[in-house]
């Protein structure tokens, strides 16, 4: 039941990094035994509020995404990219485990957004 907000701000490559602490799954009044797989909240914006993106990201390999109405409220072809990738590469020995989780405002390689 972490609740926690940070700021960070990506180099001139749109490249970030941050630490926190991996949330775990939590209780939800959805129906009898509901839970919320762990997952981060992320809001970005671009330049303008026309940018914003709200999205969460998720772990890989977690057994409760397939009985997450938010995950599955997604559609099929872009709930893996809400999946972040775990990488040695940002590991850091007897530090912290490292994922790779990209979010894109603008552009053809686009994060989806929802349309009215």
């Amino acid at each position: 039941n972490f609740v926690g907000g940070g700021r960070c701000v990506s180099d001139d490559a749109g490249v970030y990094k941050f630490y926190t602490i991996r949330p775990g799954a939590y209780p939800w009044p959805n129906h009898a035994n509901a839970w919320r797989p762990p997952h981060i909240h992320f809001s970005l914006f671009g330049p303008t509020i026309a940018t914003r993106l709200v999205t969460q990201m998720y772990f890989p390999g977690d057994p409760m995404l397939s009985a997450d109405p938010i995950f599955l409220g997604t559609p099929e072809g872009a709930r893996d990219l809400l999946i972040a990738d775990f990488s040695f590469d940002v590991t850091e020995p007897d530090y912290a485990i490292g994922y790779v989780f990209d979010l894109v405002l603008r552009g053809p390689q686009a994060t989806p957004m929802e349309t009215s």
